[in-house]
C-alpha cells in the first residue's frame, strides 16, 4: 500500500522504497495506481487522503494487503485509520512489515503511546518483524508469536560493481554524521592504529579528529555501495565508545539498522555491538565480528589472518547477492501468506 512517491530517495527512504519494489515483484499490485503531484505539499497530502480513502473503498472484498509501518505522515496516519476502520466490512488480510517501533527507539515512557501502537500492529493478520529480539519484544508486549515472522536482515536492492573491502584497519561509518547522532566519532582519537572513512550528511571537520578520519562527501543511497571504501562497515549508534549507551545504542538490541545492509550488499564485512540484534546473525554466518566497545578493535583485527579475512568476504558476497535480489523480504512474504491462509 504506498501513494505517495517520495521526492528524493534518501537512505532513511530507501528501505521503504525497495519494500515497495519487492512487494510488487512478489506479485502485489499497488493500491493507488495514479500519483498526484502538486508543487504544493498541502495540495499533495489532500490528494493523497481523497486517492486513499477511494481506492481502499472501492477494494476487493477479502483482498491481501501488504504495507510500511509505521506511517509517519499525516496523509498516511488517516488513510491508515481508515484502513483500520474498513478492514473487518471488506475482510482484507493485512501484512505489515516494520521499520521502527518510534516508542522503543525514542525511549519513550509513555504507556498510553507504547499501548497504541500495539493495538495499532495487532490489527495486522502477520506481521514482519526484524529479528527473533524483536519478536520476544512485542510477544512481551501483548501480540501473538503466531503473526510474527521473522525478516533476519533488510533487503538493500542495488548494482553492485564495487569489489568490496580490502583487507586493512580502515572503518566505513555511512550515514548522519551530525555530532549529535554520532558523538562516539568525536571519541576516536583514543583508539590507536585504527582509521576512519566517513560519508553522509551532517558532517562538520571541527568535530572530528582529522588525523582519524577522512571524509569523502555524502552520496545518494543509490550510488554509495559503489563509493564506500575501507576494511569493516562500522554499525554503531552508541553515543560512546562502549556499545548501547543513549537510546539509539540501546535500540540495536531490538532494530536492524539499515547499514548494514548497504556495507554487506556493497561487499564489506561488518562490525556490531556484540548485544546488538543483529549480532548473532553476524557471527553465525561468519559476516565480520562483534564487539563491547570501540577500542577492542586493534586486537580484534590483528587477530584476523588475510585468508580468514577473504573467507569473510565470500560469505559477505552470498548474503550480499541475497539482500540485492530482495531475498529476504520475499522469503518473510511467503511465510506471512501462510499465516494467513492457515488462519483463514
Amino acid at each position: 500500500m504506498d501513494f505517495s512517491i517520495p521526492i528524493d530517495q534518501t537512505a532513511g527512504a530507501k528501505a521503504k522504497i525497495d519494500s515497495d519494489t519487492i512487494f510488487k515483484d512478489s506479485g502485489y499490485k499497488s493500491l493507488f495506481s495514479h500519483h498526484i503531484q502538486t508543487n504544493k505539499v498541502y495540495i499533495n497530502k489532500i490528494l493523497n487522503i481523497i486517492l486513499g480513502i477511494i481506492s481502499l473503498t472501492f477494494i476487493k472484498k477479502g483482498s491481501v494487503i501488504t504495507t510500511n509501518y509505521p506511517p509517519n505522515l499525516i496523509d498516511k496516519k488517516i488513510v491508515w485509520n481508515y484502513l483500520y476502520k474498513i478492514k473487518r466490512i471488506k475482510k482484507i488480510k493485512l501484512i505489515i512489515l516494520i521499520h521502527d517501533l518510534d516508542f522503543i527507539r525514542n525511549n519513550d515512557n509513555d504507556s498510553n503511546q507504547e499501548k497504541k501502537y500495539i493495538e495499532q500492529l495487532d490489527v495486522a493478520d502477520a506481521i514482519i518483524v526484524h529479528n527473533t529480539k524483536m519478536i520476544d519484544l512485542l510477544v512481551e508486549k501483548g501480540l501473538s508469536k503466531d503473526k510474527l515472522i521473522d525478516l533476519k536482515i533488510f533487503d538493500y536492492l542495488a548494482d553492485i560493481k564495487s569489489s568490496g573491502g580490502s583487507y586493512g584497519n580502515k572503518f566505513i561509518v555511512a550515514g548522519n554524521l551530525d555530532i549529535q547522532k554520532s558523538k562516539y566519532l568525536s571519541k576516536i582519537s583514543k583508539i590507536d592504529g585504527i582509521y576512519f572513512n566517513l560519508y553522509g550528511p551532517g558532517y562538520n571537520q571541527n568535530d572530528y579528529d582529522s588525523d582519524k578520519s577522512k571524509y569523502y562527501g555524502s552520496f545518494p543511497s543509490e550510488s554509495i555501495p559503489n563509493v564506500i571504501q575501507g576494511s569493516y562497515g562500522l554499525v554503531w549508534d552508541s553515543e560512546e565508545l562502549s556499545g548501547g549507551v543513549g537510546p539509539y545504542g540501546d535500540y540495536q538490541r531490538y532494530n536492524n539498522p539499515h547499514k548494514t545492509s548497504l556495507y554487506l550488499a556493497a561487499g564489506f564485512p561488518v562490525v556490531v555491538w556484540e548485544k546488538a540484534a543483529l549480532a548473532p546473525f553476524i557471527v553465525e554466518n561468519n559476516l565480520g565480528f562483534v564487539v563491547d566497545n570501540l577500542d577492542e578493535l586493534p586486537s580484534k583485527i590483528e587477530e584476523i589472518s588475510e585468508d580468514e579475512y577473504n573467507r569473510m568476504k565470500l560469505n559477505v558476497k552470498e548474503i550480499g547477492q541475497k539482500i540485492c535480489s530482495g531475498y529476504f523480504l520475499n522469503e518473510a512474504l511467503k511465510k506471512a501468506e501462510t499465516v494467513i491462509e492457515e488462519n483463514k
